[in-house]
């Protein structure tokens, strides 16, 4: 139950945070939705230009496998013919014409009218079309578009170059929802895209809605482009159907779709669909892969320890029981009715209390609407009930027999021995299994299996190791007057109250805190060093195009120490060794990035300069993708220009998620592209102590409330925030409150079982003149020596374990990286997880024995008023 609203919340969380058009289902596809034969002298509707389109559009969703259908929504479709110059600007102000048929839905009309569909070439128009113009076709503009064209209403434009048309603009128009998904697929026709990079005339392509019946009258020879996309339900993907809706939509997008063929090539004959949510529910499926992984690793430990505490309270029902069970057995009772016996109390003690635990999960699960609840969760909780049935009737004939000298029993039989040897062996096995096969997703026994067989290795170690110091203890206490520690020593060698599981609870307890403490440490520095590269400096700002003046006065901003501008991506050919192929320029300024930068984490590697890296050469970055293109090749080339790497970027950057780019210093970007492109990405260093938020303000006052500011610290919270993340924080604090309660409880039971044997040992002492003083510190030498060895092994077995996890699970969903992090320790974090884990033991213990002494102390004076 737990995991599967733990798929839920990450597949949601990770979804929901994406934007339309990265959830909705696309193709964009050169060319047109219809095939031109004849052109018509009467205007068309717009279910003969769009019809057949749209009918083979939703033919190929509603044939897509399941559950591609449920998923998406009907296909809404938009063509554009694109960047039209307008007569008379001198090439400052271009049109881009949509036809969509169903944009009547989406604007909401300010001044005017809509638009009619136009007729064909030969219509009589009225008045009289210009010379050399071929129809005249009506618009609307939006209100922002409108006005950076200075086009008022009633005004006719002629646009185009070979074939002309006259556009007359009918109305202007709002979003009838600005938040609408529709707008993110077609920005720029509510806003302008607006050219403006100090270098060159500013110029302004606006674009306008015409009937969607003009399409075949519009008469532009501007390269044309057709946008279908299928609206995605997010809330249709869960974390139960996650696989098979991303197997489904790549079938889907794996092949082309009909649309029409009129034999003569003309028009858009066949569109073929991308879904970039199916990488979004990759990512947030192998974080669910992780965190399952990393739980079932960090729950074996509580599980570990929860099963010692189980063995000795069963041992301690069956001490309580023990002169009962030897009177039996002294009277003739077999091993059988022995056993019998002791399972009816452990039954009492185990199913009854598991089968009122299972009615109330149940009873829960349907307050809380739970879907689906699993009958193999039930019989794991009734098995585990049986527990103490199975472990009372194991134990009961030990129990009835007489009790042995612990003292005088032979030490490292062979058998133990034996036991010993295959212990370690099964665990290294598990290991190198594991090691060898990784994690292979799910509840993988093995990956749950193998900390708790290291674990059950490290504490046999233990006990074998841990008398060689105190030996020397002994022989150390043997020439000192004083009698306790001398006793206590002997005692802790030759009668350990800490056995193999009391052992076993304190290493694994212990072990937990560690390794919570040192995970937790590894995914924060993992997700602090990734937002930190993913930002490239101390604030990165984005989604505008920046000026030259623009940027020229960000300086100025309170607060700011560094400006450093990042040119938009821009396509080029690599080569090197005879292969060739694509790859996206950046252009900087590498001076000003390594100033906002540092030598952090970034688009630059550390102590890499963009100066000339050989004579002739022009030097770049790389992406690792990029560079095993060019292979470090001598000949390798950037458009024809020799071009030699002097540093490789791996990870996150602050140009987005391309895995395939290069970046050049802005002085080679007239040899190579041309010309400096314009900026798209700007990054901020400040001044020591400056006010985040204050120069955010300040640096939008600038360049405007539209663009986009992140700092490392939002990122890194937007990465903390995950459920995923969360989920494993809370695990690991949880693992550790829970094993430092049960750890207790061992302790507790431990020392109960040794009772009378120490009470024997007070007396005696008592006898003797001992002091409370020396008494006391025979308690301590009694759990003294193994717990110390315990925690000892227990918080090296901790610092080893996350390199296992590291070896074996996939860490950096958690991290928002591309790189796997690495190991780190924070002593705050740490100190926090082993202070918490030492209050929880000593607060659990002292309580447990206050109650134990104020009931014993009931008892006896209960037995004094009897007698």
């Amino acid at each position: 139950m737990m995991l599967a609203t733990l798929a839920d919340s990450t597949v949601r969380d990770r979804l929901d945070r994406l934007p339309p058009t990265q959830t909705d289902v696309a193709s964009e596809t050169v060319g047109y939705p219809l095939s031109i034969l004849e052109l018509p002298t009467e205007p068309w509707t717009t279910e003969q230009v769009w019809g057949p389109f749209a009918e083979a559009v939703e033919q190929a969703r509603d044939e897509a496998g399941s559950p591609v259908p449920s998923m998406l929504e009907p296909a809404r479709m938009v063509t554009r013919n694109l960047d039209n110059p307008i007569a008379g600007s001198a090439r400052t102000q271009n049109l881009t014409v949509a036809f969509d048929p169903a944009y009547e839905d989406e604007i909401r009309l300010i001044e005017g009218r809509l638009p009619v569909a136009a007729a064909g070439f030969v219509s009589a128009a009225s008045p009289p079309l210009p010379v050399g113009v071929a129809n005249r076709v009506e618009v609307v503009l939006s209100r922002e578009t409108a006005r950076e064209l200075s086009w008022r209403i009633g005004e006719a434009r002629v646009v185009g170059t070979a074939a002309a048309a006259e556009f007359l603009l009918v109305g202007v128009f709002e979003a009838a929802d600005p938040d609408a998904d529709y707008w993110q697929h077609v920005r720029s026709v509510l806003v302008p895209q607006i050219f403006d990079n100090g270098n060159q005339p500013r110029t302004v392509t606006g674009t306008a809605f015409a009937h969607p019946a003009s399409l075949v009258t519009c008469c532009l020879t501007g390269r044309g482009t057709t946008l279908a996309w299928y609206p995605l339900d997010v809330d249709m993907v869960t974390g139960r159907n996650a696989e098979a809706a991303a197997s489904s939509l790549r079938a889907f997008t794996a092949i082309s779709y009909p649309t029409g063929d009129d034999g003569a090539g003309y028009g858009v004959e066949q569109v073929r669909f991308d879904a970039p949510i199916v990488s979004e529910i990759d990512t947030a499926r192998a974080q669910v892969t992780a965190t399952v992984g990393v739980l079932a690793m960090i729950i074996a430990g509580p599980v570990g320890v929860g099963a010692a505490v189980l063995v000795l309270g069963c041992r301690v029902i069956l001490e309580g029981r023990r002169a009962s069970l030897r009177l039996l057995s002294a009277r003739g009772a077999s091993r059988g009715q022995v056993r019998t016996v002791a399972a009816i109390e452990g039954a009492i003690v185990g199913i009854v209390p598991a089968t009122i635990g299972v009615a109330a999960a149940l009873a829960l699960a349907g307050a809380l609407r739970v879907e689906t609840v699993q009958p193999i969760w039930v019989l794991a909780a009734l098995l585990i009930g049986t527990a103490p049935l199975a472990l009372s009737a194991a134990m009961a004939p030990s129990t009835a027999a007489p009790r042995a000298r612990a003292d005088i029993r032979a030490r490292g039989t062979r058998i133990r021995a034996i036991v010993d040897v295959l212990v370690c062996f099964v665990a290294l096995l598990a290991l190198t299994l594991l090691l060898l096969r990784g994690y292979s997703g799910g509840v993988d026994l093995l990956l749950a299996a193998t900390p708790l067989l290291l674990a059950l290795a490290a504490c046999l170690a233990t006990l074998r190791l841990y008398p060689i110091p105190l030996d020397g203890v002994t022989r150390w206490a043997r020439r000192r007057p004083e009698l306790t520690t001398f006793l206590g020593a002997v005692r802790a060698m030759r009668e350990p109250s800490l056995g193999l599981i009391p052992v076993l609870a304190l290493v694994v307890g212990f072990s937990v805190a560690v390794l919570s403490g040192i995970l937790l440490s590894i995914l924060q520095s993992g997700a602090a060093e990734a937002s930190r590269a993913q930002v490239g400096a101390d604030m990165r700002v984005t989604g505008a195009a920046f000026s030259g003046e623009a940027l020229a006065v960000v300086p100025d901003v309170d607060g700011v120490a560094s400006v450093a501008a990042i040119s938009g991506a821009d396509p080029a050919r690599i080569a090197s060794g005879g292969d060739e192929g694509g790859t996206t320029v950046f252009v900087i300024d590498a001076g000003a990035v390594r100033a906002a930068q540092g030598e952090g984490p970034g688009l630059l590697p550390p102590n890499v300069s963009l100066g000339a890296a050989a004579a002739g050469d022009v030097a770049i970055v790389a992406s690792a993708g990029a560079a095993r293109r060019l292979q470090d090749g001598a000949d390798a080339s950037l458009n024809g220009v020799p071009v030699r790497i002097v540093g490789v970027t791996e990870g996150p950057v602050p140009i987005g998620t391309r895995q395939n780019w290069v970046a050049i210093d802005v002085s080679a970007a007239e040899q190579i592209l041309g010309g400096v492109p314009v900026a798209r990405t700007v990054l901020l260093g400040l001044d020591p102590g400056a006010d985040p938020v204050r120069v955010a303000d300040g640096v939008r006052e600038v360049l405007g409330d539209a663009v986009r500011i992140d700092t490392a610290d939002e990122v890194n919270a937007q990465i903390a925030s995950t459920p995923a993340v969360q989920g494993v924080r809370i695990t690991l604090l949880s693992a550790t409150g829970i094993s430092a309660v049960l750890s207790a409880l061992a302790l507790v039971l431990t020392l109960t079982l040794g009772a009378p044997t120490r009470a024997r040992l007070v007396a005696l002492l008592r006898t003797l003149g001992a002091s409370r003083r020396a008494m006391r510190s025979v308690v301590a030498w009694e759990v003294g020596p193994p717990a110390v060895a315990a925690v000892v092994t227990g918080a090296v077995f901790g610092a080893a374990i996350p390199l296992l996890v590291m070896a074996a699970v996939d860490l950096r969903p958690f991290t928002g990286s591309t790189l796997s992090p690495s190991y780190a320790l924070d002593l705050e974090i740490l100190g926090v997880s082993l202070g918490g884990f030492v209050g929880i033991v000593a607060a659990v213990t002292t309580i447990a024995l206050l109650v134990a002494r104020r009931a014993r102390l009931t008892g006896a004076l209960r037995s004094m008023e009897e007698g």
